[in-house]
């Protein structure tokens, strides 16, 4: 049974004279871990008369500790409706609570345990509070089988060496003087093994070979050469149990090594101890790493995850794997997969009921935060010894459905790991590849989980988990930070191809885009000539492409500088213009010349206003006069510069009044500003066949501000102001 190598830290509570002798027996044989005894005792005692909230705590602890869940509920559903439980025995409660997928209730129970108690659980709760639909998202993707060679003992821990399928089994009767273990009156543990034939494991039989004792074995592990082996076993030496200063008989790892065709002694891992336990080893290949499960000092809950290298021909000091991989549960039966994937079982994390699978790979020098298998592979009961065999295949043990432990084979229809994915580096516009560049991969909790560097074909490659999506942050000197998303369902093919990551440079350049001014389409074919306003021989040219647009990246501006300006847009068919424009350089990165000056163009058609195009003010006379005002020159400059650059078209300059006034006088006098105004363009050069003034007067309001004859219609002087307006129109267009 798995629960002999859970290394629990036991509270002993001092004996009370006043006890009877039942209980002093039963108290006795529950500090000694004999809980099947105890069980009984207590549950006797818990019928008496006035019985203790201690009988129906210990009871309940008996039988979680056998794993019958249901009658520990049953005692600690008892002691609940009391008072006195300690935090110990409400955490107790919660996780039987959750073997019996009583999640509401698990909830209620854990908030009564003190606040300063299980924080690394109570802030894996707060982040995800028992999600039992998300672990559950994924149960199609597995399907299981329970093995043939299970016993109705405990069978479990699986380990494959090339056909051979090693486990742990208490089916046989080897204990000393054939005495059961007193845990769950089961017998002690063997090392088995089996054939594996197709989806089936086939003669299993006890493995001799010095791995037989007379106490507890297992579980084990073997190097890839299969030339070193690791064991876990009871602290017995020399048919003497080893005790702790409390009583205890702990746990210990051994290891030996072939010596031609036979194995060798076994040696002590040098950090064993009498005090505390050493167990469940998992080696690397090469046997320079070796991660193994220890309530040694600096634990952070019940049982850890530590981790030590062979270096200098001995074994360095055991590192804890931290709060990504442990809490203050138990963390048991690590196994590496590819030397960089580490599955384990925990009840201190957010799972679906007792021990969970997890796995999680290393992340620079620590590992990403532990991830839940989901179910079918976890259930509400214990599921642990994951042993994957390929990305999708593998085995585990449960003891779903059961008190006692079975092995089950799983196939899964995608890898439930992905040990690379592969990035490269680009710059956005050259597409040449960035070298030396800085990659963080962020997870979906907004934390930084890994950080390395392009080489020097601007690749890099990061060990991720699956089943989740992950932000990319590129940063490199020169460059801007570029931010971007791995989605979930591209993480598997990323092993095999190279996902593009485009950085943008750090610079200062100009963009235009150039569009129609009718439909706002982008015009391919612009010819853009850009000149200095202050030196007229510096000078830039443009084509814009399919996009509308063209651009430009200075060498030698830097923010705060002036842009000043002579943009002319030349287009077969549209009308040419020149405009000045005057930027302040605000910040790195394009200028976008379309925010500061109008960049839409204009068709050459019949009817055109070109004051539009333009954009010219209105023009102003004195009252009464027709004589061109100095502001009014200003505008009529721009229309001898666009009828200069657009020598194919002839306008008409229509000067139009209000309705105030007599409709002759406002004729007459029009006509005379209309002329006026075309006399100034043609005194600039432009030929008098290609410019003519007409007054229209009152003739053509453009909204109804009557204010002759029958009709006279109340308007504001706004509205009047409208009928005042000069347009230019083209009427003719020379071929």
């Amino acid at each position: 049974m798995k629960k002999i190598l859970v290394l629990l830290l036991i509270l002993i509570t001092p004996l009370i004279k006043s006890q009877s002798v039942k209980e002093k027996i039963a108290d006795k044989r529950f500090n000694n871990l004999e809980y099947f005894s105890a069980s009984e005792m207590y549950e006797e005692l818990s019928r008496s008369k006035h019985p203790k909230i201690k009988y129906y705590v210990r009871a309940g602890e008996s039988n979680l500790n056998m794993g019958d869940y249901r009658k520990a509920q049953m005692f600690y559903d008892k002691a609940y409706a009391n008072t006195g439980m300690t935090d110990q025995d409400l955490y107790n409660y919660y996780q039987v609570l959750k073997y019996n997928t009583n999640y509401t209730k698990a909830s209620e129970v854990f908030s009564k345990i003190n606040d300063n108690q299980y924080k690394l659980i109570r802030e894996n709760m707060a982040q995800k509070k028992l999600v039992i639909e998300e672990l559950k998202k994924d149960s199609s993707n597995y399907s299981l089988k329970r093995l043939a060679i299970n016993s109705d003992e405990n069978d479990f821990c699986p380990y494959v060496v090339n056909n051979e399928l090693y486990f742990l089994s208490s089916r046989r009767n080897t204990s000393i003087n054939g005495r059961k273990y007193g845990w769950d009156n089961s017998y002690y543990l063997d090392v088995y093994k089996g054939y594996i034939e197709g989806t089936d494991v086939k003669n299993e039989h006890a493995v001799k070979e010095g791995l037989k004792t007379k106490v507890h074995e297992g579980p084990l592990c073997f190097t890839k050469d299969g030339n070193t082996q690791f064991i876990t076993r009871n602290n017995f030496v020399k048919n003497k149990y080893k005790k702790s200063k409390d009583g205890r008989v702990n746990l210990k790892i051994f290891s030996r090594k072939k010596e031609g065709e036979n194995w060798g002694e076994w040696v002590e891992f040098p950090f064993n101890s009498d005090d505390y336990s050493c167990g469940d080893p998992a080696v690397s290949a090469d046997g320079k790493t070796l991660y193994f499960v220890s309530d040694m000092p600096g634990t952070l809950g019940l049982t850890d995850v530590w981790v030590t290298t062979f270096e200098n021909n001995s074994w360095t000091k055991p590192e804890n794997l931290g709060q990504s991989v442990n809490s203050e549960g138990r963390e048991m039966f690590p196994q590496l997969f590819e030397d960089e994937v580490l599955f384990y079982s925990s009840d201190g994390k957010i799972g679906l009921g007792g021990l969970d699978v997890f796995y999680t790979v290393p992340a620079g020098d620590a590992f990403f935060e532990a991830q839940n298998l989901g179910y079918p592979v976890n259930s509400q009961f214990d599921d642990f010894g994951f042993y994957a065999k390929t990305t999708t295949t593998g085995y585990f043990a449960s003891n779903r459905g059961n008190t006692k432990d079975d092995i089950y084979s799983f196939v899964s229809k995608r890898p439930i790991i992905s040990s690379a994915i592969n990035l490269i580096v680009k710059d956005n516009l050259s597409k040449e590849i960035i070298p030396n560049a800085t990659i963080v991969l962020i997870d979906e909790t907004g934390k930084p989980v890994y950080e390395g560097q392009t080489d020097g074909n601007g690749e890099v490659k990061f060990n991720v988990l699956p089943g989740k999506g992950y932000k990319t942050k590129a940063n490199k000197n020169g460059y801007k930070e570029s931010v971007g998303i791995i989605k979930e369902e591209e993480i598997a093919s990323l092993a095999n191809s190279k996902k593009e990551i485009l950085v943008e440079k750090k610079i200062i350049g100009l963009l235009g885009l150039i569009a129609d001014a009718d439909d706002l389409t982008p015009i391919e074919g612009v010819k853009v000539t850009i000149t200095d306003a202050f030196n007229k021989t510096e000078f830039m040219n443009f084509t814009t492409d399919k996009d509308g647009d063209f651009r430009h990246i200075y060498k030698d501006k830097k923010v705060g500088d002036d842009l000043t300006y002579l943009i002319k847009l030349e287009k077969e068919g549209y009308l040419t213009k020149i405009q000045p424009v005057d930027i302040t350089i605000k910040k790195e990165g394009y200028v976008l010349l379309h925010d500061y000056l109008n960049t839409k163009m204009y068709k050459i058609k019949l009817g055109a206003d070109i004051g539009k195009v333009v954009d010219l003010n209105p023009i102003y006379f004195d009252l009464g006069k027709s004589i061109v005002r100095p502001d009014a020159k200003v505008e009529l400059e721009k229309i001898v510069q666009l009828l200069t650059e657009n020598p194919s078209i002839t306008i008409e300059l229509s000067s139009h009044s209000d309705c105030r006034g007599g409709a002759a006088g406002n004729l007459a006098l029009s006509d005379r500003r209309a002329k006026a105004s075309a006399g100034y363009v043609i005194s600039k050069g432009v030929s008098p066949t290609r410019i003519y003034g007409k007054g229209y007067g009152e003739t053509k309001l453009i909204n109804d501000c009557k204010c002759e004859g029958t009709v006279v219609v109340p308007c504001s002087e706004e509205q009047h102001a409208q009928n005042r307006r000069t347009e230019f129109k083209i009427v003719k267009i020379k071929p």
